[in-house]
């Protein structure tokens, strides 16, 4: 569907089917543009690894292959992302790592454009309730020639990023909560410009980290803002940091973030929502909720830990 008011554009895209469903919408006026694209489906999904070995040089078919292992993670879902990336030369090694991930599209969205007379703003409003639950966790140890191991966790612009780089010794174990409970949308324009823009997704992201080091280290984090600036195409964060070390370390960090916004006849919240990480306690959480996740899932959930 293209829908063009005047000097202003807007391009609805839109797609749904039983267990995916899917919109994006471009905004654009004379000087401007907001953009929005956002997916998702019924799923689950869980995977359980374990390696312990020694990474050396081998001989296949009358060719000897060098020392070398790798591996990468690539898991999104309605702007919720896990990334990871490891690469190592000859030496010791071991990990082992647990991801699940759950996602349902229960609830349509809701998308309304609105001009009322006598003004020359149009109002945006969009409204989706595609919740998301992430859970991971990977415990990490080489010793040998080098190793480099990179992980990004992400929910709709906030991230958290470890990167260790150039290790002869390294251990490394960090766990992570995402979730996202719901989203909505506000943007205000005339034919000359964005006026407003707000992207307010209710969301957490909690990250868990300890390693020893022996090369280099680099941390970073990004909290981002609600409120887009018209002239970066971008939201400008509410907090961010970026930390690099070099030598031997040993390194621990916590990182929560959080937030919840409600429109006015929204009764529900974040804490009340489906996803049992905000309830008082796992045990006591339904067991459909609580299926699929393990014995260990209490380390993750409750919230005294």
């Amino acid at each position: 569907m293209i829908l063009k008011l005047l000097a202003l554009g807007i391009l609805f895209v839109l797609i749904s089917s039983a267990s995916a469903d899917y919109f994006a919408v471009d905004l654009g006026t004379n000087s401007s543009s907001w953009y929005i694209e956002r997916q998702s489906q019924n799923l689950s999904f869980s995977l359980s690894s374990s390696v312990d070995g020694s990474v050396s040089a081998t001989k296949h078919h009358d060719r000897f292959l060098g020392a070398y292992q790798s591996n990468y993670v690539d898991v999104t879902e309605n702007d919720i992302w896990l990334k990871e990336r490891t690469s190592s030369l000859e030496g010791r090694y071991r990990s082992e790592e647990n991801i699940n991930l759950r996602s349902r599209i229960d609830n349509a969205h809701e998308m309304t454009l609105i001009k009322p007379s006598g003004t020359d703003i149009y109002t945006l409003s969009i409204y989706e309730r595609w919740p998301v639950l992430l859970t991971a966790n990977k415990n990490l140890l080489y010793s040998g020639r080098r190793i480099n191991d990179w992980d990004l966790e992400a929910n709709n612009r906030d991230f958290v990023s470890s990167n260790m780089l150039y290790n002869h010794e390294l251990f490394k174990d960090w766990r992570t909560v995402i979730v996202l409970d719901k989203m909505n949308a506000t943007v205000l324009a005339t034919d000359a410009a964005i006026v407003q823009g707000d992207l307010m997704a209710t969301r957490y992201l909690g990250y868990l980290v300890k390693g020893n080091t022996t090369g280099i280290a680099d941390l970073r984090y990004n909290h981002a803002g609600p409120i887009y600036d018209p002239k970066r195409s971008d939201y400008p964060p509410l907090q961010k940091g970026e930390e690099r070390y070099y030598g031997t370390y040993s390194i621990s960090r916590l990182i929560e973030m959080r937030s919840i916004f409600d429109r006015y006849d929204d009764a529900d919240d974040l804490a009340n929502s489906w996803l049992p990480c905000c309830n008082t306690s796992w045990n006591a959480t339904m067991y459909p909720d609580q299926k699929g996740f393990g014995t260990n899932a209490s380390a993750f959930f409750d919230c005294g830990n």
